[in-house]
């Protein structure tokens, strides 16, 4: 007799990609609620005096002998932490160096971070994205915990009665009844599929579940006309 239940660690691969995945939604959740409106509030409080200063961004950005640069002593001034997105924004508005003293190119650049500090940190479609990104990390995280679910209670059984167990279905199925077996994804994936007389096909992976090399020793040893050509069950 042969046996095949639940590959424990397939359960716990895909129970650990559930985990991540609710992992993944507890974060966007929290940026979303807490952490991305946070930032926006610091934002506020810091506008006006962003807004009074004319600087360029590198001005901004640079520190001398590793002091805290003039963003950072700004934020600071208001009873904050610079926020790393705002220092990102900044960055990317930096002019090259053949273009510091051109004057259009300043004016443009001044444009630039005028707007940077007008507009909140995270927009709001920002914070539309982590509740989007929130429900389809938990919907993914349930749906991987539900196929393990699943599949624990099946079991796969093969002897000289037949084929049974809740994996084949609710009655045992005879060996002379299997019209045809894929053997195609068996050697790389350890899958076989089996088609019945009457138009009923089985899934037999390997990978889900241990012990199907067993099974399907012992479907061929019942049915060796069926048996691959070209592959080996060793």
């Amino acid at each position: 007799m042969a046996e095949a239940k639940l590959n424990h660690n397939y359960a716990i691969r895909l129970g650990c990609v559930g985990m991540a995945m609710i992992g993944i939604c507890v974060w966007s959740l929290y940026d979303g609620m807490k952490g991305w409106p946070q930032a926006n509030a610091v934002m506020d409080d810091a506008r006006p005096l962003l807004l009074a200063v004319n600087l360029t961004a590198s001005a901004w950005l640079d520190s001398d002998d590793g002091d805290a640069n003039a963003l950072d002593r700004l934020f600071t001034e208001v009873g904050h932490k610079t926020p790393s997105k705002l220092i990102r924004k900044i960055s990317e508005t930096q002019l090259p160096k053949e273009k510091a003293n051109d004057t259009k190119s300043l004016e443009q650049h001044a444009q630039h971070l005028k707007a940077i500090f007008e507009a909140p940190i995270y927009s709001e479609g920002d914070l539309q994205t982590q509740w989007w990104q929130a429900g389809v990390a938990a919907l993914l995280g349930v749906l991987a915990w539900i196929t393990v679910a699943r599949k624990i209670p099946k079991r796969f059984v093969a002897d000289d009665n037949g084929m049974s167990g809740t994996g084949f279905g609710a009655q045992v199925l005879a060996y002379e009844d299997i019209s045809e077996i894929n053997w195609a994804k068996w050697d790389e994936k350890g899958i076989i599929v089996l088609t019945f007389k009457s138009g009923k096909t089985v899934r037999l992976d390997g990978w889900h579940f241990s012990g199907m090399t067993g099974i399907a020793d012992e479907i061929t040893k019942h049915r060796p006309d069926l048996a691959p050509k070209t592959s080996s069950l060793q």
